[in-house]
């Protein structure tokens, strides 16, 4: 690796111990924010699951554990809050290297090498996401995981990857498809390819079985839990306000409505942008940011971390300043409006929604006019017309 490279992977990991070190009640205070942990996410939960299953309680009785119970073993193999630390800044270090090493397989980009990784490194929605120590984490990693391999044509390990990633989240199982697209094989490897993901998936679960004592109480706490959006805590989402709003008869039939509207844009993202896998993908990975039930600026700070890539069709945006003035405006105002509502009880409900209603528009401004660009590509058959203007239908 280059010097750049490597002083870009090793202080993501030295800046996140040390934030750690120097402010040790940030991790509290951040588990505690709905800005960086959920109910199924947040770092309490999970020592919750730890100290359960050491004492060996019932892991899923309560309704308070939501981890997978191998995240919750493997945790409790680790005894002190330090190296829980340092594990959270090591798996930060290797997605920054990951992609890096992404950067490579696009040679003929202008794309510096270490800049995606320096970039993650310098992401504040990320270094606050680890050092909250929030599971998302470990589901990004398998993520970025699966994508690397893809890139490289390594079928085991992508469908590791992708069957681990499957594992720590239901909603990135919807990675799989777009990922596959970035096989460089022909129909056959790549079906061979989602069947051993699918494969290291049940080889999860049947473990997890087992580690449960013959049990499969933990599919409805992990993963239903999630789908059917039992706990309706406030978050950064498009869910929670709405259910709360709705009338008991009909929740049943939205959730199964917007459950399908995160499901239905990935094949028809993917089929469009065929000829551009990669930026499918990550338009996928966006779109299932902006519209999961429990999202967390991690899951943002994942997301946009691939824009890098995009820099090729930076010409074609229409509105970066007012998509990115936008999500600024969102990330500062939702923990003032939260705090209003929530501690000092002079604001309301309302005032947390509206901000995550702009966190939304911004996230939807992003994808809109990275689709845009893609399209615009296309249009020009890979050759850049800047100075030429082409209206939407």
């Amino acid at each position: 690796m280059r010097p750049s490279e490597t002083c870009a992977i090793i202080g993501c990991v030295l800046a996140r111990i040390t934030v750690s070190l120097l402010f040790p009640s940030l991790q509290t205070q951040l588990d505690k924010s709905v800005e960086f942990s959920t109910p199924m996410t947040s770092y309490r939960s999970l020592c919750e699951g730890v100290f359960m299953l050491r004492n060996e309680f019932p892991l899923y009785h309560g309704g308070v554990v939501h981890h997978p119970p191998l995240l919750i073993a493997f945790m409790s193999l680790i005894e002190f809050q330090s190296l829980v630390a340092l594990l959270y800044a090591l798996t930060d270090g290797l997605i920054a290297y990951q992609l890096i090493c992404m950067a490579k397989c696009f040679r003929h980009s202008d794309i510096p090498t270490w800049l995606p990784g320096a970039l993650y490194a310098l992401n504040p929605l990320v270094l606050l996401s680890c050092v909250s120590q929030s599971s998302v984490i470990f589901a990004n990693v398998f993520t970025s995981t699966a994508v690397l391999c893809s890139l490289h044509g390594n079928v085991l390990g992508y469908a590791i990857a992708a069957g681990t990633a499957s594992y720590l989240s239901p909603y990135h199982a919807l990675i799989v498809v777009p990922a596959l697209s970035t096989l460089p094989y022909g129909i056959k490897l790549k079906v061979k390819a989602a069947a051993f993901s699918v494969i290291a998936l049940a080889a999860l679960f049947l473990t997890s079985y087992i580690l449960m004592g013959s049990s499969w109480k933990f599919l409805h706490s992990v993963y239903w839990a999630q789908i059917n959006f039992e706990k309706l805590f406030p978050n950064l989402g498009l869910w929670w306000y709405f259910f709360i709003e709705m009338f008991e008869m009909f929740i049943p039939f939205f959730k199964a409505v917007f459950n399908i509207f995160t499901l239905s844009f990935v094949a028809p993202f993917t089929l469009r942008f065929n000829k551009q896998p990669f930026y499918a993908l990550i338009i996928c990975l966006g779109w299932i940011t902006l519209t999961k039930p429990y999202p967390t600026l991690g899951d943002a700070g994942f997301f946009l971390s691939f824009l890098p890539f995009f820099k090729p069709l930076f010409g074609y945006m229409r509105c970066p300043v007012p998509s990115t003035l936008l999500f600024i405006h969102a990330i500062m105002l939702s923990p003032i409006f939260y705090h209003l509502w929530v501690d000092l009880g002079s604001g309301n409900s309302n005032f947390f929604y509206a901000i995550s209603l702009v966190y939304a528009l911004a996230l939807g401004s992003i994808l809109v006019d990275l689709c845009w660009s893609m399209l615009r590509v296309e249009f020009d058959e890979g050759k850049p017309n800047y100075n030429l203007k082409v209206t939407q239908i």
